[in-house]
């Protein structure tokens, strides 16, 4: 099985694409600070742990990602619905919303970005994926 990222990621690709130039995984390379004129997704991983035990053993795992979006300046987009559309996503593909922080200026590059904290559960040996 994927990443956390990597699952994230797929699910999010060729989805946005007319308002998210691009999408890193755990990190945003150094030569892209720079550019601060696209609309980005920074994926990673925050949540990675085993649940549910029982019988000396656990059950399922639970996996988490933080999907930060970074504005370019005057972003052709109406923010909150864009937003709504992502975490409609991740909730529909058994991904619950966690937290969605408000608003906020990144004091490095200028940019407005939006946090997001989506978990899933995974059940070992089984194709269930949910709650």
């Amino acid at each position: 099985m994927d990443l956390p990222s990597v699952q994230a990621r797929d699910l999010m690709s060729n989805r946005f694409d007319a308002w998210i130039d691009a999408y890193f995984l755990e990190s945003i390379p150094e030569e892209f600070d720079a550019y601060t004129d696209k609309t980005v997704c920074l994926i990673q991983e925050w949540l990675s742990e085993p649940i549910r035990y029982a019988n000396a053993s656990f059950k399922g795992w639970e996996i988490g990602v933080e999907v930060q979006i970074f504005y370019k300046p005057d972003a052709d987009v109406d923010s909150i619905d864009a937003e709504m559309s992502v975490a409609q996503l991740f909730y529909q593909n058994g991904w619950i919303i966690e937290q969605s922080k408000n608003h906020v200026k990144d004091p490095d590059t200028g940019q407005v970005t939006k946090t997001f904290y989506f978990s899933k559960k995974l059940m070992i040996g089984s194709e269930l994926n949910g709650n």
